[in-house]
């Protein structure tokens, strides 16, 4: 079959088009209208696809076409025994190449063989075991430490490339130490942002994110956190376009004892936080806002920038695909994201997600919600905390309820030094 494509300004000159090139027996396969740049705004296209059907092949008849190569048939036997056809040797009769011997390859140095059979044992071993993801690097000298680490790694979601490069950084060590050294090298790839000693006066610190990713759990939970340096947490809210959210935070704020103002306009920012004025600390509730929700965008930047918070934290789940939280980054973070709460820990299947996502978004973690409990579930993460629970996930949260009293305390040392260095 035929095919070709005609344009024209209307569809009657590309069907004359089709006409005078195929033919009557021409068919019309598609129709489009086609914007050309040269003629817009004033005009366009018509794009018309139309085909010539070949004719009916007869049976027994070769085919048309001249200069076809056809394969060779093997001759007939006549009744006598003589073959008829195409010549003994179809070699001769088609042109085709004679086969090379074995003999006259060309034969591969010392080094590529080595490396085809590297490369060879690393498809049998990928074969015999599927788990096993072939390693990027055949250069580096790993040991079987290092493979069982890979295995390890790829089995708790770190990607295979970031994975091949970290084990890259252990090659000198000896297997017996590949397993010790895996934390400290995944710490290092996971930044935590360090704890801010209080200062005098009020911090305001927003919340920003996608819906139902949890901003109002976590809040609620930083809120009751007595070791996080503040002494009273108020709650200011913006989400007012969903439904019932309003009733729902008030709900919250009773249950929490915390002051609580809400916000529909940007210019009710600066009588409302002076109604917050007892709280040294306020957090900021915002609508859920999608990365295609231009307006709802916006809206929130415009709050943002009259606010001036201390810290924008983009709320994110761990259980989120790598792909939609890069989706939601990039917008937050041109608003003035500069810190990472990662929530719902505990829904994930696997941890290793959050060294690509540091390695993608550079904004260190604040805090990671590691439960629904309220309160608690919600801890200022560490670097080899985070590496222990990707590696060990039955480990997620243990640390962090063991330490709270001990932190707590800290905590409120730090706050009672920083109200006495005030009155001084």
């Amino acid at each position: 079959m035929e095919i070709q494509t005609f344009t024209g300004a209307t569809l009657v000159d590309a069907l004359i088009q089709v006409k005078r090139q195929l033919g009557e027996e021409a068919v019309i396969l598609t129709s489009r209208r086609a914007e050309d740049p040269a003629r817009l705004p004033e005009g366009h296209l018509v794009e018309v696809v139309a085909a010539l059907p070949q004719a009916p092949r007869r049976p027994g008849r070769s085919p048309a076409r001249t200069g076809e190569a056809r394969a060779w048939q093997p001759p007939r036997l006549e009744r006598g025994g003589a073959p008829a056809g195409p010549p003994a040797n179809p070699v001769e009769s088609t042109g085709a190449a004679e086969p090379r011997s074995p003999s006259a390859a060309r034969a591969l140095p010392a080094g590529e063989l080595d490396e085809l059979r590297q490369e060879l044992a690393a498809l049998r071993r990928a074969i015999l075991d599927p788990s096993t993801p072939p390693r990027q690097d055949s250069r580096s000298a790993w040991s079987p430490a290092h493979e069982q680490a890979l295995r390890t790694l790829c089995g708790r979601g770190v990607a295979r490339p970031l994975a091949c490069a970290l084990l890259d950084e252990l090659t000198g060590l000896d297997g017996s130490k590949v397993e010790a050294a895996l934390i400290p090298a995944l710490a290092r790839r996971l930044p935590c942002a360090p704890v801010e000693e209080p200062v005098p006066g009020r911090r305001v610190e927003a919340l920003v994110g996608p819906t139902g990713v949890g901003k109002t759990t976590a809040l609620a939970k930083w809120a009751l956190r007595r070791d996080a340096g503040h002494r009273r947490a108020g709650i200011l809210s913006l989400d007012t376009k969903r439904v019932a959210a309003v009733e729902q935070i008030r709900r919250l704020a009773s249950i929490l004892k915390a002051p609580l103002e809400t916000v529909y306009r940007p210019a009710e920012l600066s009588a409302a936080l002076d109604r917050l004025s007892a709280c040294d600390l306020v957090l900021v509730d915002t609508p859920g806002t999608g990365p295609r929700e231009r307006l709802g965008l916006e809206r929130v930047r415009a709050f943002l920038r009259q606010l001036g918070p201390v810290h924008v934290h983009l709320v994110l789940p761990a259980s989120m695909r790598l792909e939609d939280q890069m989706a939601n980054l990039h917008p937050w973070k041109a608003a003035g994201a500069d810190r990472l709460l990662v929530t719902k820990l505990d829904e994930a299947a696997a941890l290793g997600g959050l060294v690509e996502l540091a390695a993608q978004a550079g904004l260190p973690f604040s805090w990671v919600g590691t439960g629904s409990r309220i309160p608690g579930d919600l801890a200022r993460p560490a670097g080899r905390t985070l590496a222990r629970w990707i590696l060990r996930p039955d480990e997620l949260g243990g640390e962090e309820r063991e330490e709270a009293p001990a932190q707590a305390g800290l905590r409120r040392l730090q706050s009672l030094v920083a109200e006495a260095r005030a009155a001084l």
